[in-house]
């Protein structure tokens, strides 16, 4: 595979066989991300499901994933000592590119002030309601209704906010 014999065709069948004795190695894959144009990562990382990561140790297959690009340590393992080698991942040169974070704020800014007008906007109706609820008591209050009626409208109003 691409001049290298240590990737030949019968390699290649038996990885994937599974007719070796083991997985493939580290070199082979990165040559494998390599030759897909896929990040190596890619390759370690199971689409669903739970993933053993050592005997007896499994975690589902989104946690792994974190694991793997360095966003978490797994439990069991030195959280501390997982970050710092880590760092170097999370680094600024791995930071999202400007305009996807340029992008990213305005649409968030967007739906800010979306949810901002909209809690204004229930605001104003909620007191306008609330407002209304006070006119009727004071209404039956002051028209000299049974007291028993009141309460019951007090009740019917408590009603409707459960």
């Amino acid at each position: 595979m691409f001049g290298d014999p240590a990737m030949s065709a019968t390699v290649l069948m038996n990885i994937e066989a599974g007719r070796r004795q083991t997985g493939p190695t580290a070199d082979e894959l990165i040559r494998f991300a390599y030759i897909l144009d896929v990040p190596p990562a890619s390759l370690l990382t199971a689409e669903n499901g739970k993933v053993q990561v050592a005997p007896g140790v499994m975690v589902d297959a989104d946690r792994y994933r974190r694991w793997v690009v360095g966003q978490e340590a797994l439990e069991g393992t030195d959280s501390s000592h997982y970050d710092a080698a880590a760092e170097p991942l999370r680094g600024e040169g791995h930071s999202a590119p400007t305009e996807l974070r340029e992008e990213f704020l305005t649409k968030a800014q967007v739906a800010f002030d979306a949810f901002f007008a909209d809690s204004e906007e229930i605001r104003r109706n909620t007191r306008q309601q609330v407002q209304g609820v006070l006119d009727e008591v004071r209404e039956a209050v002051t028209s000299g209704r049974d007291p028993a009626e009141i309460v019951a409208k007090i009740d019917g109003f408590l009603n409707l906010l459960q």
